[in-house]
């Protein structure tokens, strides 16, 4: 989600000034007409129809046919499903602040319990997917899941007969910097549902450009 939003706010930046208008317009107003866009821009309805349609290809915008008194329906313009990425949001600061705040009332044990939970969370939803016999068919279910969750996990065998998985994104990762639980218990995830000896080389949360794994099958 962190980088959708980033990836939003950078295209919102880069679109022309008017589709930037006309969706700040529909944010604040909820609903508009052409003919209102056209009035509150100041340029002409063919102008702001031009922009709606490039907007509405992109899912930025929808509308809907209203009756507004006699004669034909109007086109009444609203934000689409993609167009909330566009606008800003603070979840990740909201997320550590709670965090803090759970941290400080109730000891830094209930947020691990927190993280604990979500893991147990998690491998449950995961195992009924990662069931393969052998560890190779293991990651390559494990990583299409976590591919889907944003995690853009890849992995590699080594010549020695391990493995490497990298995760070159981490979805909490405003979290994760500020929490070692999320971490530690990210790893528990990866070492159960594989079935494997789990060594992490490098961390996203300490600064490095990716959370890279040592895996291997375990001894015994």
């Amino acid at each position: 989600m962190a980088d959708q939003r980033k990836n939003g706010n950078l295209l919102y930046k880069q679109m022309p000034t008017t589709r930037r208008r006309i969706l700040k317009l529909l944010k604040e107003k909820s609903q508009l007409t052409a003919d209102e866009l056209s009035e509150l821009l100041g340029i002409s309805s063919v102008a702001v129809r031009r922009h709606l349609t490039k907007l509405e290809s992109d899912e930025l915008v929808t509308y809907d046919e209203v009756q507004r008194g006699m004669g034909r329906p109007s086109f009444v313009y609203s934000l689409g499903p993609a167009a909330s990425s566009y606008f800003p949001r603070r979840y990740e600061e909201l997320a550590a602040n709670v965090l803090e705040t759970i941290t400080e009332l109730y000891g830094v044990e209930a947020v691990d319990a927190i993280f604990r939970m979500r893991s147990e969370h998690m491998i449950g939803l995961y195992r009924r997917h990662v069931n393969g016999n052998t560890l190779p068919e293991r990651l390559i279910q494990l990583t299409e899941l976590r591919e889907a969750d944003g995690y853009m996990s890849t992995w590699e065998p080594n010549s020695d007969g391990s493995f490497t998985l990298r995760e070159a994104n981490c979805p909490i990762i405003h979290v994760a910097e500020g929490c070692g639980s999320a971490c530690n218990y990210d790893q528990i995830l990866l070492e159960d549902l594989l079935d494997a000896r789990i060594e992490r080389k490098s961390h996203l949360a300490r600064g490095d450009g990716a959370c890279v794994y040592h895996v291997s099958v375990k001894a015994g």
